[in-house]
């Protein structure tokens, strides 16, 4: 859906890792659909507000920060961070910082979220194809993201007779940093070059290639639109086709 067919105009969206790939992606396609956002990332800089996801002081600071600039009317959560290694080599620190980020961080801001929307509102996680199956290499991954993907299941059913819808998107390989550096991370593992890795993950998908950051907004931004009325409680898969991999 393009966005000149989404109007958003009087609603307020608070996007988290709103400096990162899909996040800054979101940001770009609110603000053209007419919305304001309040954005939110780990790092404050110009317009961006600081904000640790994993802190629930933080977290709470973020949404009475945004509320005192009008009432927030959504949510996108698209923080999230990866560590890759074979469950018999991970570091328990690793597997800490991916939870805690990215599954303690969804429960974080799914209950502020539940504190502070009202009736009309959408919560929107990204979450990953990575919580549909497992992926080698991506156990703490793969553990945060069937997690939000239950996240969006309990919280839906927990808001949807206030009248507030709550989804999840569940991309494949898209083109963002933390993707590159994956890549990177495999081709020092297997010994081949990115380039060719890249190639070989792109092909899985029944499109030949990964999405663009822009494409995974997009599906965000049907959801957080009037065409989803009647949508709650769904990951919603966008992987070109192909197989459920988390980024191949």
């Amino acid at each position: 859906m393009s966005t000149m067919q989404v109007e958003l105009s009087g609603r307020r969206v608070l996007v988290t890792g709103a400096a990162g790939g899909i996040g800054s992606a979101v940001v770009q396609a609110v603000e053209r659909a007419g919305g304001e956002v309040f954005a939110v990332d780990a790092r404050a800089s110009g317009g961006v507000f600081g904000c640790d996801v994993s802190s629930e002081d933080s977290v709470a600071a973020a949404f009475r920060a945004a509320t005192a600039g009008g009432a927030v009317t959504d949510v996108v959560h698209a923080a999230g961070i990866c560590r890759t290694a074979a469950i018999k080599d991970m570091e328990l620190a690793d597997w800490q910082a991916v939870i805690s980020v990215n599954l303690t961080g969804t429960f974080l801001v799914a209950r502020e979220a539940a504190r502070t929307l009202r009736r009309d509102s959408t919560v929107v996680f990204v979450a990953s194809v990575a919580g549909l199956t497992g992926d080698p290499l991506f156990g703490a991954y793969c553990a945060s993201k069937f997690g939000m993907v239950a996240i969006t299941q309990v919280l839906a059913r927990e808001l949807g007779a206030s009248g507030i819808r709550v989804n999840a998107v569940c991309p494949g390989g898209v083109r963002t940093s933390m993707s590159a550096e994956t890549i990177r991370a495999d081709a020092q593992r297997y010994g081949r070059s990115e380039e060719t890795l890249r190639a070989l993950y792109e092909t899985d998908s029944f499109l030949d290639r990964w999405a663009d950051p822009e494409e995974v907004a997009e599906a965000c931004l049907f959801l957080l639109s009037s065409g989803s009325s009647y949508i709650s409680g769904q990951s919603i898969v966008l992987n070109g086709g192909g197989n459920l991999s988390s980024h191949r």
